[in-house]
């Protein structure tokens, strides 16, 4: 019965490293840059550009044309035309507002930049621990596996108990659900990355699956408190700007405007001119309109500039977060590297030799072997955090490296 079991289980690995090899490979780079051309939400963010450039035109908004017939005489109506335009100060601050808000979509486009580099990275980092934490499992498994057809012979001439039989059967088992359960998140984490790139259809898109400390990054454990480069703070001083700027067409617009007309006042035949010109001005009298419009932008200036400080305040509490984060990762991987990772194969080595020699029974054989592979699961997932950590403080500084 568990020879049939080991061969169907080593049919179902086939089949996964046949599918596996099926799989279209990208690399760190290849995955970010693919997202940038094909992800939706680029698409979106460049047609919000192109919609405020449109918009550029009608900066220069006046009123309708208005075209009038009078009968001054009362037996035929005359035509006229009439225009009304506001103060000039008025259509200089249309157009900087306009400039500023297609300043305000392009720093959204920074900001949509910026989060999808961010979630094409960790997806991929994730796609790798995955993809190392599966290998590792394989491999724990095999060799369980091994162990668990032979003891059933040993227990069936006696050489070991069924307590012993049962251990190894549960930590056996123990493996086999880890690894249909990394199998499983491995297959969902390589279905998010496909959408990241804008490809979710595809199911060959998959990333190199080894798990590489990032090395080429120089943590800058003191900050610019400012975080320029962050898109988000670009964003918000756009934001800024384009308040101000509303706030000073709201104030010009209480000049007086400029009314101009071209009509005909009298019959041909009794008048020296047969049009008239009209001019004259009007008059903001109904100053509480403006009073309120005013007062609205005013506030306007000063919700922008809490978002920013706000804005600027959650920044530095995730990167000082962040920060503390990665400073306890990087002692995890230092002790794996330098230590843990050599006592898990010397455990594995010593339990195997002390077991062949009789000088450990059974269960501490297993105990030893289990504890060796935890310490190489334990060493991936510090890897893993370590290198989620640098990823999340380049996107917090705006300076993401793939």
């Amino acid at each position: 019965m568990i020879i049939k079991k080991l061969l169907v289980a080593l049919v179902n690995v086939g089949a996964v490293s046949a599918f596996v090899s099926a799989q279209t490979i990208l690399s760190e780079k290849d995955a970010v840059e693919l997202a940038l051309k094909q992800n939706p939400q680029m698409k979106v963010a460049g047609l919000k550009i192109e919609k405020q450039e449109k918009l550029r035109g009608a900066a220069y908004s006046f009123e309708n044309l208005e075209v009038v017939f009078q009968a001054p005489t009362g037996d035929q109506f005359r035509p006229g035309v009439m225009q009304r335009f506001s103060f000039p100060n008025v259509y200089a601050n249309q157009i900087k507002l306009q400039k500023t808000n297609v300043n305000i979509a392009k720093a959204e486009q920074g900001v949509t930049t910026n989060n999808l580099i961010f979630a094409v990275r960790s997806s991929y980092n994730q796609l790798n621990f995955l993809a190392e934490k599966y290998n590792t499992l394989r491999r724990q498994d095999s060799i369980f596996s091994d162990i668990i057809e032979i003891n059933d012979i040993r227990y069936r001439v006696g050489q070991i108990s069924n307590l012993e039989k049962i251990n190894g059967e549960a930590y056996y088992k123990q493996i086999q659900f880890n690894l249909l359960q990394t199998l499983a998140a491995l297959q969902n984490e390589k279905i998010q990355l496909a959408i990241l790139v804008g490809r979710p259809e595809d199911t060959s898109i998959t990333s190199v699956g080894k798990l590489v400390k990032i090395v080429d990054y120089e943590v800058n454990q003191i900050p610019d408190t400012t975080f320029e480069t962050n898109p988000l703070t670009k964003f918000y001083e756009q934001q800024r700007l384009a308040s101000r700027r509303l706030l000073g067409l709201e104030r010009n617009k209480r000049a007086p405007g400029l009314v101009v007309g071209y009509l005909n006042q009298a019959n041909y035949s009794n008048s020296n001119y047969e049009y008239r010109f009209q001019v004259g001005v009007t008059l903001p009298i109904w100053y509480w309109t403006y009073g309120s419009r005013i007062n609205a932008a005013k506030k306007d200036v000063d919700i922008a500039k809490s978002q920013s400080t706000l804005n600027n305040y959650q920044l530095k509490g995730e990167y000082s977060k962040e920060l503390a984060q990665l400073r306890q990762y990087t002692t995890a991987v230092e002790y794996f590297e330098t230590v843990g990772n050599e006592q898990s194969k010397e455990i594995i080595k010593s339990a195997r030799e002390s077991y062949r020699l009789g000088s450990i029974g059974y269960y501490f054989y297993l105990q030893n072997l289990n504890q060796a592979f935890q310490i190489q699961l334990n060493s991936l997932e510090a890897l893993k955090n370590y290198n989620q950590s640098i990823i999340t403080l380049q996107f917090l500084l705006g300076e993401q490296k793939y």
